[in-house]
């Protein structure tokens, strides 16, 4: 009777110990605890009664930018020197600028931007802290008109970690030539996956980019 009863026991044991080994690792790959923030800010130029009070920005309604926040850390990736209109391999004028939000919005509350929360996995949190660390210290590739600017560059980041399909960098300048183009394809990336969006319109005085 002794020997069933442990028989039982080792048999529950066994199956209680199969089970976690499938179960696991599928709640590492879906623990979504950390929080990444996409921060677009839309292209724009003066309206015409209001040219002499708001500045020309680069780009003009096809401008704009985006950058990525990772713990309350924002990273862009913006010119450092002369614009190349093409990329220098050895002579880079770039720089991945990072700046403390101290949890505050990254652009003030009359400029058009959305941000889009991204929830990561605890493996896609650590590498693209990694990532953004090190590019903050030394830009990985030459800021250029026909070249990587600041959309390429964040979906080469977010490529990276798996939040995007990974492209060669060929083919994320030529995709992903300003941030409209990234912005659309990660808001209906957003609306598929139930991604938190936040929107401001933007003052009256300036003409914004449409959606």
């Amino acid at each position: 009777m002794q020997n069933y009863y442990n028989i039982g026991i080792l048999k529950r044991t066994i199956a209680v110990l199969i089970l976690l080994l499938f179960v696991l690792p599928s709640f590492s790959q879906t623990d979504t605890s950390h929080i990444i923030k996409i921060h677009f800010l839309y292209g724009s130029k003066p309206k015409k009664n209001y040219k002499g009070s708001e500045a020309k920005y680069f780009g003009g309604l096809h401008g704009g930018h985006v950058s990525i926040e990772v713990d309350s850390i924002d990273y862009g990736f913006v010119p450092n020197g002369r614009l190349h209109i093409f990329p220098h391999k050895r002579k880079r004028h770039s720089a991945f600028i990072s700046s403390n939000t101290q949890g505050l919005p990254v652009y003030p509350d009359d400029y058009k931007v959305v941000i889009i929360s991204i929830p990561v996995t605890q493996k896609q949190y650590i590498e693209i802290k990694k990532i953004l660390s090190h590019y903050d210290k030394i830009a990985p590739y030459d800021y250029a008109f026909f070249g990587m600017r600041c959309a390429a560059a964040t979906e080469d980041v977010l490529g990276q970690i798996g939040i995007l399909k990974d492209k060669t960098k060929l083919k994320g300048v030529r995709t992903t030539f300003y941030p409209k183009k990234l912005r659309r394809r990660l808001i209906k990336l957003a609306e598929e996956k139930g991604w938190k969006l936040e929107r401001t319109t933007g003052r009256k005085t300036r003409k914004w980019e449409k959606e």
